[in-house]
């Protein structure tokens, strides 16, 4: 009988265990334990890892309970000696880079198999590279794009690093491309790919959807706020100056404000759970949104009462398309080109408006005519990327498999 065990980097715990909220409290329903084990000190030149992703390294002890205990490893010495009298099955957490290669050869150093479950239900996208630093593109291109794309892929064709066993995923659409396509089906169908076997489940929204629906309102203008400055954004453009930063601001602060006096509601601004907290605490002192209050942490809460959700790029705007929610895709000049391009990953592939908020007029009602329009555009995204078997939750679909499959407790 095994035991699940999320192998995971506890500097970013806080969002990990905000993302799976739902799925960690099915799966405290029906296993005896979870365990959570710090990937951190698990990985090729850690201390420069943890610098490379401005992170901070994790001395202290996360509080355990029945259900959910908290392991933070310090080296490789104390992994094998918390795994050695366990019998685990690895919910792979840890990414794919340079850095966590070491990791996958741990796993198939202690032969632990492991999954992958993916069930957010949102759209990869690709970033450019503004040249103005060429080492840190060198580092991006080397130390993640690479190894992900060719070096990781050739090692679990050689058999050198595991494969996960199963990856649970949402994206339909994906899965018949990958059928479609002559070399990926070949590869699929020979389980060369990075998992054995993958298996289409519903999504976390769409789980979360059908327990919630009825609570669904109409009483904030929600804004899905980005991060001008954040790790990804310096990574591929360098640092943006305050006044690109205070100009995109300016408007944006007008535009909520013209949407709330408009329709007479309260904007609530909600940022990703993975932005850490100083530059939270940061970003209210700066006023750069003064007049909203900033909440992170419950985005879904908050879009489950939305009467319109404004969005650039986050895959959180997921939950306001299940829930047919009027959307507004924004975008400004003063956002690099990533982020431009980014902004109309979404609208495009769900439907929603995307609109250039610099000193954008409307006509309130005929902006809600336009949005409620684009609403059944929203159902090919659900069908295609969220709902495989309607009236299932896909947490129970994995908790079974967990199960039958690993014999799971």
């Amino acid at each position: 009988m095994k035991q699940i065990a999320y192998l995971t980097n506890f500097s970013y715990l806080d969002a990990t265990l905000n993302i799976q909220k739902n799925l960690l409290e099915e799966f405290s329903k029906k296993f005896k334990k979870i365990y959570f084990i710090n990937s951190q000190n698990l990985r090729y030149f850690q201390n420069f890892a943890k610098k490379q992703f401005d992170e901070k390294s994790v001395n202290f002890k996360f509080k355990s309970s029945k259900k959910f205990i908290f392991f933070n490893p310090k080296n490789e010495k104390e992994f094998r000696n918390f795994i050695k009298n366990k019998n685990l099955l690895i919910i792979n957490n840890f990414g794919r880079n340079f850095w966590t290669l070491k990791t996958f050869f741990l796993l198939k150093k202690y032969n632990l198999k492991h999954i992958h479950i993916d069930t957010l239900g949102g759209v990869g996208m690709s970033a450019n590279f503004v040249l103005k630093n060429p080492i840190k593109y060198l580092n991006y291109v080397f130390f993640q794009s690479l190894i992900k794309k060719i070096i990781l892929p050739l090692l679990l064709l050689l058999k050198i690093i595991p494969r996960s066993e199963i990856s649970f995923v949402t994206k339909r659409k994906e899965i018949s491309f990958t059928k479609k396509n002559i070399i990926k089906k070949f590869l699929y169908k020979n389980k060369l790919l990075y998992s054995k076997k993958y298996i289409l489940v519903n999504s976390r929204s769409h789980d979360y959807f059908l327990e919630n629906r009825q609570r669904s309102g109409d009483k904030y203008i929600v804004h899905l706020d980005i991060e001008m400055n954040g790790r990804h954004e310096i990574e591929t453009r360098g640092r943006l100056g305050h006044k690109e930063i205070n100009s995109h601001y300016y408007h944006l602060r007008n535009f909520l404000k013209n949407l709330s006096s408009s329709y007479k509601k309260r904007v609530i601004v909600c940022i990703h759970p993975g932005v850490k907290k100083k530059d939270v605490d940061k970003l209210k002192k700066s006023k750069l949104l003064n007049g909203f209050k900033i909440v992170q942490f419950n985005t879904r809460k908050y879009i489950y009462n939305a009467f319109i959700v404004t969005t650039f790029d986050t895959s959180a705007i997921v939950d306001a398309a299940i829930l047919k929610k009027r959307i507004i895709g924004l975008w400004s000049r003063y956002m690099d080109e990533n982020q431009i391009e980014h902004s109309k990953t979404y609208p495009n592939i769900i439907g929603y408006l995307r609109v250039n908020f610099e000193n954008y007029s409307f006509n309130k009602k005929k902006l809600l005519r336009i949005l409620n329009s684009r609403i059944i555009k929203y159902n090919n995204f659900i069908n295609n990327y969220h709902t495989f078997e309607k009236g299932i939750k896909g947490s129970s679909q994995i908790i079974s498999i967990l199960k039958k499959d690993f014999n799971c407790v």
